[in-house]
């Protein structure tokens, strides 16, 4: 139980995971019906940016970071591919993984959804100093840790 400085049991919508879970839900509402606009859902925009910034990705390495099982990454893929966005090398590079890069329209999709998706994180902080989110960034990033190193 999470206890405040003056011993009191904080209440539910006082905790960090009750407020991240709140946010996430925000994010997926407001990412979801914006980047419907694109084509996109929040799903496959975190995908392809991954994609986007890694040199031949495996889908071991997409699944990681976007925490969904392989089988849900199966799915998303498969709809970036046949809408062109990205493409899966024929051969492996040495492993069993077959690459996965972005293609130019992906490339271009991309660029359109995290422009999307800037103007909504611009919302969600909007009235936070720079060095407040900043601060906040560090903690959530020590809090994600904290839980992998359990």
């Amino acid at each position: 139980m999470v206890e405040r400085a003056n011993g009191t049991d904080a209440d539910t919508e006082d905790r960090i995971a009750y407020q991240t879970r709140r946010l996430q839900q925000l994010l997926r509402r407001t990412g979801d019906a914006t980047l419907q606009t694109i084509g996109l859902t929040l799903a496959q925009f975190t995908v392809l940016k991954i994609i986007g910034r890694s040199q031949d990705a495996s889908s071991a390495q997409i699944a990681r970071e976007c925490n969904v099982s392989r089988q849900s990454l199966q799915d998303l893929i498969r709809t970036l591919r046949d809408r062109g966005y990205i493409q899966i090398a024929e051969q492996s590079r040495g492993g069993r993984s077959l690459p996965i890069r972005i293609t130019p329209q992906g490339r271009t999709v991309l660029r359109k959804a995290d422009r999307a998706m800037s103007r909504i994180e611009d919302r969600m902080v909007a009235g936070i100093s720079e060095r407040d989110v900043d601060r906040t960034v560090e903690l959530l990033r020590r809090c994600a840790e904290n839980l992998d190193a359990v």
